[in-house]
């Protein structure tokens, strides 16, 4: 009886352990594979979510629309069941920010709202363009607030060499057209780009702008070499003490006190600066003292340098004409135009790039042009050989700032020399600057035209 006892007793101290074995072994994580940390496993389920304006999405209904033909902010908040009461007070105290009516189609536009389908929207956010945004909150009250994503800018290079024009070697190298006009801008007082050469080459440090990783567009130019007959014209951009802009490697300004051309793109030349050219009216021979542009009829005529307008009527063979005096040394003239802009009369102070006129058939022509002309010290000098005198250049306490930027943007410009080099080295940095002196001439326009 005594043993039948132990054998029980023996027994259920067995089952007991096992169970707490058992236990225990639940309690305590396995040397597996599958076993995870169950707080880590709750973490992850309660991970919050952002999008690209900031907001929580994982808890929230999100749509997006894009706002498409004829449909007004009205009919938006109206579709979202916004009664018409409700509609005008948000459009009243939206006007203190933003004019709901500059909505077009194409914008996008994307709603917040909770799991419950009856609350509706509480958050409405309208992107007018790919940076900038409009807040629409309804949490207690309505919010209406204005706010930009974040713009990530990364330094690019690229080069290319030009076979019949700077825009065609832009496409050919898939980069953004826009390129090319920032360069036409920065050399617009050094290079007639109608005027390239095949073989012409460039290289170019450049930024370039990302928005929610995806790119947004073209910033500034940092730093160009180009190649155009033979010579190398270096610009480099730099902001110190007073001046910014782009600079020669001698800290001389890339802008000078005229435009090479006086159009903001550049035109087909129908006829050059001559001292001798066969007149196709008169049947003779005679000076042609300036340059024709075949430019479309209404192309807009700009001001190739601030001055006084001297003269701006219509006047015989000349038709209509301005008369631009810029400074002691040089005076411009502008024939054949279509008319002239607001508030160009003679007396009138204009400014470097300002329209002056419009591109026209006035006078005796053969056809629609503009007669362009330069003047320095009352003679006639072809526009597209004269060495134009720089605006500004770096202080002499600068230099030590400008050398170091332009030295670092070398650096960065040398790098893609292992991808390209220029086909004909070395090559001779030119001087553009020009003294200026001398009287001017009150003499009377030579122009034959």
């Amino acid at each position: 009886m005594r043993f039948l006892s132990l054998i029980l007793v023996f027994t259920a101290f067995s089952i007991l352990t096992s169970c707490r074995q058992e236990v225990r072994s639940f309690d305590q994580p396995q040397d597996t594979d599958l076993q995870a940390d169950p707080d880590s496993v709750v973490f992850e389920q309660v991970k919050a979510e952002f999008d690209s304006f900031g907001f929580r999405v994982d808890t929230l209904q999100v749509n997006d629309y894009t706002i498409k033909r004829n449909e007004s902010f009205y009919l938006i908040l109206d579709k979202f069941n916004f009664s018409a009461q409700e509609i005008h007070n948000i459009t009243q105290k939206a006007k203190e920010l933003v004019d709901v009516r500059r909505l077009k189609p194409g914008q996008l536009y994307r709603t917040y709202a909770s799991a419950d389908a009856d609350a509706g929207i509480s958050r409405l956010v309208w992107q007018p363009n790919p940076v900038d945004y409009v807040v629409f909150e309804w949490q207690d009250s309505l919010n209406i607030y204005t706010s930009s994503k974040s713009i990530t800018t990364t330094q690019e290079s690229a080069s290319a060499t030009i076979h019949s024009s700077l825009y065609e070697a832009m496409q050919n190298e898939g980069l953004s057209p826009l390129l090319a006009y920032k360069l036409s801008d920065i050399y617009a007082w050094e290079i007639d780009f109608y005027r390239l050469r095949s073989g012409d080459n460039f290289k170019v440090l450049y930024e370039k702008k990302y928005i929610d990783g995806e790119e947004y567009g073209i910033g500034d130019i940092l730093a160009v070499q180009f190649e155009h007959m033979g010579r190398l014209y270096s610009a480099y951009k730099f902001e110190s003490e007073g001046v910014s802009g782009y600079f020669d490697e001698e800290g001389n300004s890339m802008q000078k006190a005229l435009l090479k051309v006086p159009f903001k793109y550049n035109q087909r030349i129908s006829s050059n600066f001559s001292y001798n050219r066969f007149h196709p009216i008169l049947k003779q021979r005679r000076p042609h003292y300036g340059v024709d542009y075949a430019a479309p009829y209404g192309t807009p005529v700009l001001a190739v340098g601030k001055g006084t307008v001297t003269e701006a009527r219509y006047r015989g063979a000349n038709g209509n004409i301005v008369q631009i005096h810029h400074n002691s040394t040089y005076r411009t003239a502008y024939l054949h135009l279509k008319g002239f802009a607001r508030g160009i009369r003679k007396g009138a102070t204009v400014e470097q790039g300002q329209i002056i006129g419009y591109v026209g058939n006035t006078g005796r022509v053969t056809g629609t042009h503009l007669h362009y002309e330069i003047y320095k010290n009352g003679r006639p000098i072809n526009p597209l050989t004269l060495d134009l005198p720089a605006s500004e250049s770096v202080p002499e306490s600068a230099m030590p700032a400008f050398e170091r930027v332009r030295q670092e943007y070398d650096r960065k410009l040398l790098d893609q020399q292992d991808e390209y080099a220029f086909p004909n080295p070395p090559l001779t940095h030119i001087n553009s600057g020009l003294p200026s002196g001398g009287r001017n001439s009150s003499g009377a326009l030579h122009t034959t035209d």
